[in-house]
Formats: structure tokens, sequence, C-alpha cells
């Protein structure tokens, strides 16, 4: 969901875990929590206060140009699969095998 609000604008606050560590960028396009507990049966007091604190910071900025700059950032964002594909490519050609080339740029299948 956080991919879809940041493509229109919304900067997200999250737990630090998965792929929000690589698609929100704190201070830029949103604000990070810390990781939170994997115990879905307990909810753990440190999880409140990492939660309350980083909205508390979040509010403090909305309306203001910090935040404008946040909106845009998350808007102008390449969320897409084209650097993350690269980078494979790249690992994966650094593994000399024989008769591998790399792929056209325009060509891609997604």
């Amino acid at each position: 969901i956080q991919l879809q609000g940041m493509r229109y604008g919304t900067p997200c606050a999250c737990a630090s875990t998965g792929g929000l560590v690589d698609t929100v960028i704190e201070g830029k396009t949103g604000f990070h929590m810390g990781r939170h507990s994997v115990d879905c049966k307990v909810v753990e007091p440190s999880d409140v206060q990492k939660v309350a604190t980083t909205l508390k910071r979040a509010i403090k900025i909305v309306g203001t140009p910090a935040y404008n700059e946040m909106v845009r950032n998350c808007m102008n964002q390449d969320l897409s699969w084209k650097g993350p594909a690269k980078n494979w490519e790249n690992v994966l050609l650094g593994l000399g095998v024989a008769g591998s080339a790399p792929g056209v740029e325009g060509e891609e299948i997604a």
C-alpha cells in the first residue's frame, strides 16, 4: 500500500523491515519507526512508543515546506523495477558465465 500512497504524494510512516527499508527514505519520503516485535499475540509497550514517537515527528511537519518537499519526493521517486533489475543483471554478468551478455536498453520485457 505504501508504494501506491507514495506515488500520489503521501509520505509513509512504517516499520523498518523488508522492502520498506529500500523504498521509504527517512526524512525524504517518510518516517521509519524501527523494527517491531514479531509476536502478534502481544503488544509490546516499546512498539507503541515507537509508533507514537514517529507519528508525533510526522505531525510536526505537516503543512510546512519540508512536508511539501516530502510530497514531491514521493511522487518523483522511481519505484519501478528498472534499477533493481539492472543491478541484478550486473551481479549475474559478474559471474562470468560464457555466452552471457547484457540486455539491450529499451527491450525490457516488463
